[in-house]
């Protein structure tokens, strides 16, 4: 049952702050309103009163203002299922769907659903509801959504809070809602097989954004010492093992994380003996290793600008980082450099990335600029969608 009744409240904008709107950009800063919304589900209109839109709304968030759709019309469930329907779809097609896959199936605004955010890991589903407005639909676009998981074989669905709550006034989650775990689930990536912790792990459970780089790296470490830093559970690591590297040390902080990341060598039938844990801090521990002495090196670091203001903070962050990665690379050796911090622009990343390579006395050849895979798109009216970065270097 819908909760909020139809027509929403009118939510107005001052005079003259359409021109983000006309460009099909869908967010509206409290700044640009008229005055706050009284209601977490609207109907966007112009100074003159015209509408211009509905979505989803809050009175705390700087982001004010969500839309939807560009028409007069509710959100109903026939809109929810439609626009589900597509983003699945678009997965199918790609061919990235499947009962193992890790696969992301809906990505907020890059999906026509802004705040919304589902994953699949196999039979689980796991979703991050970041805004006030989809927590008073939810009897619209939940029903839709557990009856094309179920149809796909999916029986188990988790839900993890994700930060923008806390803006929006809602309360963290991380719990359960239907179906039973007896543990981390399994998916298959390419011939490796990871586990996921659905309900401690990092994000929703793992870093599915970086699939095609771990992919990348298996098919480039035969013979090869890799290093693998901010390792995590062991993704990239496992890929090389299978790609045939000589030797492989994952680095993290997390004792937990490097467990599974032991238990997971040897579950896709690596040699113990061929795989070195490091856990401690990344810049204490990277600044021990021997300089020049590792083929392949992957730097995939957290986001270290979660705000704007933290961005020349992260810049320096990173590019120490990047040097340090740069310094353990031996000549003709591969270095992958990451940043998954949407405020940290390209441009500004590359900058730390160049900077570190003249800090550490080193030349390199860019063999590919990186982003995001396919199942997690961005609308080109919202670059906001476009966080993720990365450089595979070859280093002279």
């Amino acid at each position: 049952m819908q909760t909020i009744p139809w027509p929403y409240p009118i939510v107005r904008l001052k005079p003259g702050k359409e021109a983000l709107l006309s460009k099909g950009h869908p967010w509206v800063y409290s700044g640009a309103l008229a005055e706050a919304p009284a209601a977490p589900v609207v109907r966007l209109a112009d100074a003159a009163g015209q509408v211009l839109g509905v979505g989803t709304a809050s009175a705390t968030n700087p982001l004010a203002v969500r839309l939807f759709r560009r028409e007069d019309q509710p959100l109903d469930q026939a809109f929810f299922r439609a626009r589900l329907e597509r983003a699945l779809e678009g997965r199918r097609m790609l061919g990235l769907d499947g009962p193992e896959a890790g696969c992301r199936w809906v990505f907020g605004e890059g999906d026509l659903l802004p705040g919304l955010v589902v994953d699949r890991y196999g039979h689980a589903l796991v979703l991050q509801v970041g805004t006030a407005g989809l927590e008073a639909l939810r009897g619209l676009w939940w029903p839709p959504l557990l009856e094309l998981a179920q149809a796909a074989g999916v029986t188990v669905f988790v839900e993890r809070s994700q930060g923008g709550r806390n803006a929006e006034g809602l309360e963290p989650v991380n719990r359960l809602l239907k179906g039973s775990l007896a543990g981390p689930v399994v998916i298959r990536e390419g011939a490796a097989r990871l586990s996921v912790d659905l309900l401690k792990g990092q994000k929703t459970g793992f870093f599915l954004d970086q699939r095609e780089h771990r992919l990348t790296l298996g098919r480039i470490s035969e013979g090869c010492r890799v290093l693998n830093a901010f390792g995590y559970t062991g993704g990239f690591s496992i890929h090389a093992g299978l790609g045939g590297a000589a030797q492989v040390a994952t680095l993290d902080i997390s004792g937990a994380a490097l467990d599974q990341a032991e238990r997971d060598w040897a579950g896709n039938g690596l040699d113990p003996r061929r795989h070195t844990r490091l856990q401690g801090d990344a810049f204490e521990l990277m600044r021990q290793l021997e300089p020049q002495t590792w083929d392949r090196v992957v730097v995939d670091p957290p986001a270290f600008a979660k705000q704007r203001k933290d961005v020349d903070k992260a810049f320096k962050a990173y590019k120490d980082l990047f040097r340090l990665g740069a310094v353990a690379t031996a000549p003709g050796g591969v270095l992958g450099c990451f940043s998954c911090s949407q405020h940290l622009e390209r441009p500004r990343f590359q900058e730390a990335v160049w900077t570190a390579m003249l800090e550490a006395g080193r030349e390199a050849q860019v063999l590919a600029h990186l982003g995001q895979p396919m199942d997690h798109p961005y609308a080109l009216n919202h670059p906001e969608g476009s966080y993720l970065k990365g450089l595979w270097l070859r280093m002279v």
